[in-house]
């Protein structure tokens, strides 16, 4: 409980440093990716009223309160969110708030142009004091704010690449007529194509090459046509079963023109992917009966 009822001077805060210390996946599924990040935000002038930001009843220091007002903006589970113990230290006038957080964040994907897309990552927090609140406060970006992603931390270098750097942003959120600071930290992520035109394109189109191959048998031997058929069946099966994980799976509107299916929102190669060996399980159903 609050034993201070006046309202305080904004605290400028000033976003001096974010890493993104690790991503270690990227689900297009679930559409959110996990991450770990180091946050440096510096209190203006708040050194010399590091413990009356907030006076608690209990003698609490209010500085490891107000560090604690830090909330993920856009997790994915917020229950399995961790934050370390913030540390606070001075420097000149001013205070200093590090911490490190890692969870999984929500990140709505952009799949249209898969497997040539580009998807923006975005961590952003809450500061939990209003602007208008007891203890307001406004968050900036340093004109010498330091952002950067560790490159031994990125994960899943196999199938997405870096693209640009990592930038950094604050404002405010509005909620239920409440505004609160924000601020975070966002980074370009290009898919690896040639990961899944290797896996994905080049089974396809053997696998369409050797349907042909049914018609070698000869009209008076159906027992043997009928045992490569179902050898080919068996092995489109299993194709199909390890591609399931590797392609998205969100359901997207259909769009004209470019060959766009449901049950995927992954472009042409994904369609052929999804129903080229229904198709060529139809025609080898045909040339048996």
């Amino acid at each position: 409980r609050l034993c201070r009822s006046t309202r305080m001077a904004v605290q400028q805060i000033e976003l001096e440093r974010f890493d993104v210390l690790k991503i270690q996946s990227i689900d297009t599924v679930s559409q959110s990716f996990y991450a770990r990040c180091f946050v440096q935000l510096r209190l203006i002038g708040a050194r010399n009223r590091q413990e009356s930001f907030v006076t608690f009843g209990n003698g609490a220091k209010s500085a490891e309160w107000y560090a604690k007002q830090i909330e993920p903006y856009n997790s994915f589970e917020h229950d399995s969110f961790k934050m370390d113990s913030p540390k606070i230290k001075a420097e000149g006038e001013d205070l200093l708030i590090e911490v490190r957080m890692e969870g999984r964040f929500s990140q709505p994907m952009q799949l249209h142009d898969f497997p040539f897309d580009s998807q923006e990552l975005s961590i952003e927090f809450l500061i939990l004091c209003r602007v208008d609140g007891p203890v307001p406060s406004e968050v900036n970006v340093s004109p010498r704010v330091s952002c950067s992603l560790v490159d031994s931390g990125f994960a899943p270098r196999f199938q997405w690449r870096r693209k640009g750097e990592v930038r950094c942003h604050a404002g405010t959120h509005e909620a239920n007529g409440r505004t609160f600071p924000k601020f975070g930290a966002k980074v370009m992520v290009a898919r690896e194509s040639r990961f899944y035109v290797t896996n994905i394109a080049v089974p396809t189109a053997v696998f369409s090459g050797l349907a042909f191959t049914l018609f070698a048998a000869q009209p008076s031997e159906p027992m043997e046509r009928l045992s490569d058929a179902f050898t080919l069946l068996l092995a489109m099966a299993a194709y199909k079963i390890t591609v399931t994980d590797m392609i998205p799976q969100a359901v997207e509107p259909t769009r004209r023109g470019r060959g766009w299916r449901e049950g995927g929102d992954v472009g042409n190669l994904c369609g052929v992917t999804r129903s080229q060996c229904h198709t060529l399980d139809l025609g080898v159903l045909r040339d048996l009966a």
